[in-house]
């Protein structure tokens, strides 16, 4: 059963605790504080607080490689649509950009701890368990790379550590959050409302930040109401990002997602080789039971369109899983799985191709 009592004072909700979880490894460090000591003690790369959330919270990124050229003289939109890319894309000789961007929503803890044992990776040589991944050190030596270990510093601060092996009403309860009577507000009831309706709750669930708005939904363009979209978004345009990941987790198999068919044609394409790419590479090793099949574009609208309005960028998402049999390695493995295959296409099969986006 959840315990989750909300504060008398203010809007303020108490974390969720649940029964007969079992303890969180000592690598597994997703806790607002944990994340926050490990982005200060940033050396090798350069840590930055890009927004605080409505509850206070600091929004951290994390640069590794060459970030020193000027801003844009203009926006994507207006470059893209001139006779070259290069008052936009102020980066000759510089490789291409990466985001990595983790916990949107704050119950999904994988992607969180995933970015923090990447950080500590790229700071002292080895992940929290001792691994050294030799390969995707080595990849991402063709690449810039900024880490969001966690967006939504509010959604995780009343969320438990992890929800490996939990039932899917705990899975819905601690996510999406319940209504006053107990019943479940739901992924797709969740939607239903932006803000959600905070004193019609129960409990929020960590999906939503503490004023109620689902971050990755903060997407209608001139209405952007989040600090933490609208800083991701300025993040996305001044560093002309190739390529984002937008880290989540589900209750079913870890899949990367189709693109979204609201996109430029050429990244449909590359979005759904990357989705057969990354999905066989997950089932080569044993974190799927199947490749995934051939995919299809999907029709989401979500910040992950604004991402590509924004810089050009082809944004996808994962789903890590919160279940699927998987151990907290192995759930920690998608997240390496994932980015490797995904680097590795990238030097063959550029993310963004920009002179094909030229109008």
């Amino acid at each position: 059963m959840i315990a989750a009592m909300k504060q008398l004072a203010g809007r303020r909700f108490a974390p969720v605790s649940v029964d007969g979880l079992e303890p969180r490894p000592a690598y597994w460090r997703v806790r607002p504080g944990e994340i926050g000591a490990v982005c200060e003690s940033v050396r090798r790369g350069r840590s930055e607080v890009i927004a605080r959330t409505p509850g206070g919270f600091p929004v951290y990124a994390v640069f590794y490689g060459d970030f020193s050229e000027p801003p844009p003289q203009t926006n994507w939109s207006a470059g893209s649509s001139s006779t070259s890319d290069s008052s936009y894309f102020r980066r000759a000789g510089l490789p291409p950009t990466v985001v990595w961007c983790a916990g949107i929503h704050g119950a999904e803890a994988e992607s969180v701890a995933f970015a923090v044992n990447l950080i500590e990776l790229l700071e002292h040589g080895t992940d929290l368990l001792g691994r050294s991944h030799e390969r995707l050190v080595s990849l991402l030596g063709h690449y810039r790379l900024i880490v969001l270990p966690c967006v939504n510093m509010d959604g995780r601060s009343i969320s438990p550590d992890h929800l490996r092996g939990v039932p899917y009403e705990t899975f819905r309860r601690v996510s999406q959050g319940c209504w006053l009577d107990g019943s479940l507000i739901g992924w797709r009831g969740s939607k239903e409302f932006f803000p959600l309706p905070l004193d019609r709750v129960a409990h929020p669930g960590g999906y939503p930040n503490s004023e109620g708005f689902n971050i990755m939904h903060d997407a209608c363009p001139g209405h952007i109401r989040t600090a933490e979209a609208k800083a991701l978004l300025r993040l996305i345009e001044r560093y002309s990002a190739d390529f984002v990941l937008n880290a989540h987790s589900c209750e079913g198999e870890p899949v990367l997602l189709p693109p979204s068919e609201f996109n430029y044609l050429s990244h449909v394409g590359r979005g759904l080789r990357a989705y057969s790419a990354v999905n066989r590479a997950l089932f080569e090793a044993g974190l799927r039971k199947t490749p995934a099949g051939e995919g299809r574009p999907g029709r989401q609208v979500n910040l992950n369109n604004l991402f590509t309005l924004a810089s050009g960028a082809l944004a996808l998402t994962l789903e890590c899983t919160v279940s699927g049999g998987l151990s907290f390695e192995q759930m920690l493995d998608v997240n390496f799985v994932t980015f490797e295959t995904l680097l590795e296409s990238g030097l063959a099969d550029p993310f963004v191709k920009r002179e094909t986006l030229l109008r």
